[in-house]
């Protein structure tokens, strides 16, 4: 115990340089700046990172269902009851979400999109906890014929509000002598909704179930059924125990997993190569104080060969520049981690504040499909940031330490 309080006590005299050693002091505060940036750094790009995927999928999959079960045929699917009663066994299904999908052309007084058609009924609607807790505008305790829920961004677009009128144009119509005449109808908004998801906000309409079977022509089927689990992680095995209940219906299923598969890719492979390309800061740090150490060890060869000389061992004489190093990583990295932690919940704020001052959008909702820019601090990745810090730290002092035992102590003092 002895030995290490006098090598941390000599390690704290080397790391406070007199005058003719502000060149190492400089290197040692570029050293630290370096190694607490890069940590803050990684830890808020982290963060960032973490909270697009959470966002991305807690809004994709609670729009689109954990599980979702397709016709084979193109009738679509008429025994949905049956279904629903040949899965009612399953405990972990707490939604069942029966509805018809269609592009269709929504048309307002003078704008017209094009949308994504859902129809569902009042009750399908009211138990789907995305669209109920994102109500802007209106309610949707029931959604009657001639009644229409849509998203923010599509009323914007339109120039439309509660209770204005607007009018759906479906490819799918009358045939006639004449060809395939458009069926058209109009609909009153009954709700506005807004789950912050662009993609979402401005192409989905909300009908009621009777007035989209006919203004697609169908009878009375349904496109696809949305299946919401207790734990979306165990959808694959969930979604085992439905294709084994289902083997004799005309369906086949599908989880959040395969029709996700593309985003959740880009999602992993751009946070693995944001954390190996920023990583580099910490590396080029550490270089910083393997250099400032190899100085340090220079200018102080004959201090080291006289400790040496009194019997200082190679071991204790080593680990004084050990010491050296880790006392700039470790602190470096808790200021790093620190800043990080701090400023991570803020990032928002930070780009609002930023987009106001130069007068740029920094993170363009019809390109990220989000409207605000998320943050998720997961423990795991700060202790992962700082344990690389730490390492690195430690990597950087071995080959200095080496360096600093090397030469025979007799040797160096006779040149002095």
């Amino acid at each position: 115990m002895r030995s290490f309080l006098f090598e941390w006590w000599i390690s704290k005299r080397y790391l406070k340089p007199k005058n003719k050693e502000r060149f190492f002091s400089l290197i040692t505060i570029l050293s630290f700046i370096g190694i607490s940036s890069g940590v803050a750094i990684l830890i808020i790009v982290m963060s960032v990172m973490n909270g697009l995927r959470s966002e991305l999928f807690d809004k994709l999959i609670g729009i689109n269902g954990h599980i979702l079960i397709y016709p084979y045929s193109e009738r679509g699917i008429d025994n949905s009851d049956q279904i629903k009663e040949n899965l009612e066994d399953i405990k972990e299904i707490k939604n069942f979400f029966p509805m018809l999908e269609a592009q269709v052309l929504v048309m307002g007084e003078s704008q017209s999109s094009g949308a994504l058609l859902r129809g569902v009924s009042g009750e399908s609607l009211k138990s789907l906890e995305i669209i109920q807790k994102n109500i802007i505008s209106g309610d949707i305790n029931s959604l009657d014929p001639g009644e229409a829920v849509i998203g923010s961004r599509l009323a914007s677009s339109l120039g439309l509000s509660e209770g204005d009128n607007l009018t759906l144009l479906s490819p799918r119509g009358i045939s006639s002598p004449f060809g395939t005449v458009p069926r058209s109808s109009s609909f009153d908004i009954k709700a506005i909704f807004e789950i912050g998801m662009t993609e979402y906000d401005g192409n989905i309409v909300f009908l009621n179930i009777s007035d989209a079977r006919e203004i697609l022509n169908l009878g009375d089927v349904y496109g696809v059924i949305e299946l919401m689990v207790t734990n979306a992680d165990n959808s694959q095995l969930i979604k085992q125990k439905i294709d084994k209940k289902l083997e004799n219906f005309d369906v086949f299923s599908r989880d959040w997993r395969q029709t996700n598969a593309t985003l959740a890719e880009a999602l992993n492979v751009e946070k693995n190569v944001m954390l190996l390309v920023l990583s580099l800061i910490l590396v080029i740090a550490g270089i910083n104080i393997a250099s400032g150490l190899i100085m340090l060890i220079k200018d102080k060869s004959r201090e080291i060969s006289i400790l040496r000389a009194i019997g200082l061992s190679k071991y204790n004489a080593s680990r004084i520049f050990i010491i050296s190093g880790l006392k700039i990583g470790f602190f470096a990295t808790f200021w790093g981690i620190l800043i990080g932690v701090i400023v991570s919940p803020y990032v928002e704020e930070i780009r609002l504040t930023f987009s106001y001052i130069f007068n740029v959008t920094f993170f363009n909702p019809e390109l990220r499909f989000l409207t605000q820019l998320p943050s998720e601090l997961r423990i795991n990745d700060v202790l992962l940031i700082g344990s690389m810090s730490i390492g690195m730290t430690l990597l950087s002092t071995i080959y200095p330490s080496f360096r600093a035992i090397s030469n025979d102590p007799v040797e160096a003092l006779r040149n002095e």
